[in-house]
């Protein structure tokens, strides 16, 4: 049996076994497409449809020859005739017809073709009628089904399909002012405001344009009140926004901000600025809310004045906020399948296996984690980065949200934030970057007018419409700031018209805080000691008398009085106050000794935290609250810690770390921070202070700031740091430091490739070591070959490198602490085999080193292994991979602010750019190798440059 194909929809046509036939003439095609349709009809119903205008005779022999023409191109089978009456076609050979496929389901897929489109049959007005029936029942159909999927996408706030089924409908019915209309009050109850807008202008012209005709009156007041923002619907649990009244401008400014313009211009981050009170958090939420109807993947976090000498403490909460999108699926968990492991150990400091900790993140294992999970995301969902408070963000934070934007792009990645405008040159200053690319778009709000004033008391206070002096009065009070104004109404609401309060906001606070029961009052209290957002279960330490449910029902009833609110990090809960001043009120109401009672309580639990779980991520807060009741030596000391452990990834190649993190404190971009660690060493230095504590600390100090010198060249302030570290460490009775001293010793004697005063400093350190010492002994039984290896000594070399790593591994007991450590020896047999031009050898070494140190903490080593490889396929003559391996190195040191070993990467890679002809590239990283190498003096980078200048002629 043949396979017939009918299709209806489009341009019809009809194959056999794949082959299209053609009709004798067109109303027999008609007649068929007829019959496919209706499936059965009577002999008079086809002859009126497609020879009306026929008499019987002629009408009844035109529809037997159709008949003929049929069965002989189709098949005699195709036809069934039940006597004189009717004509079907045969249910036993129906062949496949497209139109009989089409349902509720799939009807908009085919909407575009219509259906028997451009098939005419001339003076055949009954056949015409007909198939403009047809097309209007299918045009019903797909109105019916695009307006049920409307109502399902809008239900699921999916702006991209409802803008697909509205621009359905309207194409459907272009002048279908009350479709218009319902699209509009979808987009704005969304937040498109601007597809409301547009919308509006697209009818608009449309009726200009065809019909010579204006948009009707109501729907002309509906555009002006989208398009002024009236009526914005109050974020979710909230009846009422104030701050959103009389901000219109505003919201509609921010709304332009979200797309490009049909000149093309980018899109824009937006900076909301104004005083303390104006309603900045307010419009952000708001803003955040528009960029949702977008469509946008909104990742939030707030930053606090107490946190900003931390690094990267906002992104913290953005951490969290992927993870959460991962987990609820907000978009495909494969999309960043390759980066999801790295994320939680970012989040949790676990190893990849799970059961064990790993050392702080870096820039470099960070940076390079957001920047591919925005890239992967982005191609599908937009993100909005929302950050509130920006202006007590810091200066790394800053970094890499600039890093993010320039490099993904605007188009892809927003910023909302907030910033208080007496920080306007800091913030702008952060973000200097943006403003040049114009990706910035900085929104000043101010204080509400007279007019707005009285316009939000008429909306929400009508009972004092007639009262003139009140309502002057209350403006007077306010002087328009939105957090005043909106407490002073919240409290007029609740307790009547009261002028108890002056135009300070301790009035305002006093007032809302009036008859708090003393349960509701000792909360706050408690929750004032803390910088940011705080959990139940901190709050505890402060009321351990409070059952836990007791306190979660105090909690939400203080949500119920809008003082505080619950914000969700993740799947944590958290609480804090919605406004900063409030938290500043009861904070200072509170007597001293109280304040400092509760924050030696908490920098005590932080302080037993960070040293039974040795969590980096507890520093801070201890610092903090240490701080807060003037524990001078305890804020010194963990300061120290701090920046002890930060400074030894960003200052040594191989680094043991002795805190672990849970996240967010990621290392880059060292000399940012090197201000705030001098201003430190300084006032420790200075300290008056003699007794041992003081002394401890200050060998801490000196041995930080010498670690620093030695690591930028700095060498005569750096050694001279060093000695009087040692001096106090050997008066101290400090063993630890003192082999610390001569480890920096011999990194100093390194760098200068002097092998005496390496081998002087190593036997020194072995001679101080004792059984316990077993981390340190294997760092200089390691340093102990590379003096062999220099020496070229290379059996005596290899011998103690491999001894290095039985001592790691066995001070390791299984765990991955020392693992970078093996690493290093496994470099420095790399660099060993080499200098023997055994290069498969040396290979393998390389190979092992770089996949230990790949994945974990993305220290200075890592980039030490990048560019060793690097070199060594340059001498093979495999350039490609020489190229690959030396541009890594070289991000990898230049992001942490690492110069040595950078000097040479730089040098190598000029000479592969050179070999590959790439002269103006060659020149720029031979210029920049000379820069660095003028500081750190390595002898043997100095004697490779100067052999470029004088075969390849490069010169300054």
């Amino acid at each position: 049996m043949e396979k017939i194909s009918v299709h209806l929809l489009g341009r019809p046509y009809v194959e056999v076994n794949g082959e299209r036939v053609n009709f004798p003439y067109k109303k027999a095609e008609g007649f068929f497409y007829y019959l496919c349709v209706k499936k059965n009809a009577t002999r008079e119903e086809i002859i009126y449809v497609l020879w009306g205008s026929d008499n019987e005779n002629v009408g009844r022999k035109n529809l037997r020859e159709a008949v003929y023409q049929i069965k002989k191109l189709l098949g005699k089978e195709i036809l069934l005739t039940a006597g004189h009456t009717s004509i079907s076609l045969n249910p036993e050979c129906m062949p496949e017809i497209d139109w009989d496929s089409v349902d509720e389901h799939n009807i908009l897929e085919q909407e575009e073709e219509g259906i028997l489109t451009h098939f005419h049959i001339k003076n055949c007005y009954e056949f015409e009628e007909w198939t403009a029936a047809l097309q209007e029942q299918y045009n019903q159909s797909i109105i019916q089904s695009a307006r049920q999927r409307l109502y399902e996408a809008n239900h699921r706030k999916d702006i991209a399909l409802i803008q697909k089924y509205g621009n359905i409908l309207i194409k459907q019915d272009p002048y279908n002012e009350g479709m218009y209309q319902e699209l509009m009050e979808i987009y704005a109850a969304g937040g498109s405001y601007n597809m409301a807008i547009k919308l509006y202008y697209d009818l608009e012209k449309i009726l200009a344009e065809e019909l010579e005709v204006e948009p009707s009156p109501e729907i002309t007041e509906l555009f002006h009140r989208i398009f002024n923002v009236k009526g914005n619907v109050a974020p979710s649990g909230e009846k009422w926004k104030i701050s959103f009244v009389g901000r219109t401008d505003e919201i509609y400014e921010i709304s332009q901000c979200f797309t490009e313009s049909e000149k093309g211009r980018i899109s824009q981050c937006v900076a909301i600025a104004g005083e303390e009170g104006a309603g900045k958090t307010a419009l952000l939420d708001k803003a955040e809310q528009l960029a949702k109807g977008f469509r946008m993947i909104s990742l939030r976090a707030s930053c606090y004045r107490d946190e900003k000498d931390f690094f990267l403490r906002p992104w913290n909460d953005i951490f969290w906020e992927i993870e959460q999108c991962i987990e609820n699926k907000v978009f495909d968990p494969e999309l960043i399948a390759g980066e999801k492991e790295q994320l939680k150990q970012i989040l949790t400091g676990l190893s990849p296996e799970g059961t064990e900790k790993m050392g702080r993140p870096t820039f470099q294992l960070i940076e390079r984690v957001v920047l591919e999970m925005c890239r992967k995301i982005t191609k599908t969902h937009r993100i909005v980065l929302v950050f509130d408070d920006i202006q007590w963000m810091d200066d790394m934070s800053f970094q890499l949200l600039c890093r993010i934007l320039l490099t993904i792009g605007t188009d892809k990645v927003l910023l909302l934030c907030t910033y208080n405008l007496d920080y306007d040159s800091q913030v702008m200053e952060a973000m200097e970057k943006i403003m040049r690319q114009g990706y910035l778009r900085v929104i000043r709000i101010n204080p509400f007018t007279r007019q707005e004033t009285e316009e939000l008391l008429h909306r929400y206070l009508p009972q004092l419409e007639m009262e003139e002096e009140k309502k002057a009065n209350i403006y007077k009070v306010t002087e328009g700031n939105a957090f005043f104004l909106m407490e002073l109404i919240n409290l007029i609401r609740e307790k009547g018209y009261t002028l108890e309060m002056s135009p300070k906001a301790n009035n305002v606070i006093k007032a809302r805080l009036a008859g708090l029961p003393d349960l509701e009052n000792q909360v706050l209290d408690c929750m004032a000691m803390f910088p940011e957002k705080v959990s139940a279960e901190e709050l505890e330490l402060l009321l351990p008398e409070m059952d836990r449910l007791e306190l979660l029902r105090i909690l939400e009833k203080l949500q119920e009085r809008h003082l505080i609110k619950e914000v969700l990090v993740g799947w944590n809960i958290y609480y804090e106050y919605v406004h900063r001043v409030f938290r500043e009120y009861v904070y200072e109401r509170q007597s001293v000794g109280k304040r400092r009672a509760c924050h030696e309580v908490l920098a005590g639990y932080y302080e037993n935290q960070a040293e039974t779980k040795r969590n980096f991520g507890c520093l801070p807060m201890i610092i903090h609250h240490y701080e807060r009741c003037h524990n001078q030596v305890k804020t010194y000391e963990y300061k120290i810690k701090y920046l002890k452990e930060y400074y030894t990834i960003v200052n040594e190649n191989f680094p043991v770390l002795h805190w672990e993190i849970d996240y967010g404190d990621k290392d880059f971009g060292g000399a940012m921070e090197t201000g705030q660690m001098m201003e430190l060493a300084q006032e420790v230095i200075r300290l008056s202070d003699d007794s041992h504590k003081a002394q401890e600390m200050k060998m801490e100090m000196h041995y930080i700031i010498g670690r620093y010198g030695i690591a930028v060249g700095e060498y005569s302030s750096g050694i001279s740091s060093i000695q009087k570290s040692w001096e106090l460490a050997k008066s101290l009775g400090q063993r630890k430091m003192l082999l610390n001293c001569c480890k920096q010793m011999c990194f100093y004697g390194i760098q200068m490739e002097d092998l005496e005063w390496v081998k002087q400093h190593v036997d020194r350190a072995l001679d101080l070591a004792e059984e316990e010492d077993q981390e340190e002994k294997g760092v200089f039984t390691r340093l102990l070959g590379w003096y062999f290896f220099r020496k070229g000594q290379y059996s005596k070399a290899e011998e103690t490198l491999y001894k290095a790593i039985e001592i790691f591994r066995n001070a390791a007991g299984g765990k991955a602490y020392f693992r970078m450590s093996v690493a290093a020896c496994y470099g420095y047999l790399g660099d060993l085999y080499r200098e023997k031009r055994e290069w498969e050898q040396a290979a393998d070494y390389y190979k092992t080193a770089i996949q230990m140190a790949e994945g974990m903490v993305a220290t200075n080593g890592l980039g030490q292994f990048y560019s060793g490889f690097g070199q060594l396929r340059y001498l093979e003559g495999k350039d490609k991979e020489a190229l690959e391996y030396l541009e890594k190195a070289v991000e990898c040191l230049k992001g942490n602010g690492y110069d040595w070993g950078l000097e040479r990467a730089y040098a190598y890679l000029a000479l592969v750019l050179e070999r590959q002809g790439n002269q103006e590239k060659a020149k720029a990283a031979y210029l920049e190798s000379r820069r660095i190498s003028d500081k750190i003096k390595n002898p043997t980078t100095e004697e490779l440059l100067n052999e470029i200048e004088q075969q390849r002629k490069l010169s300054r």
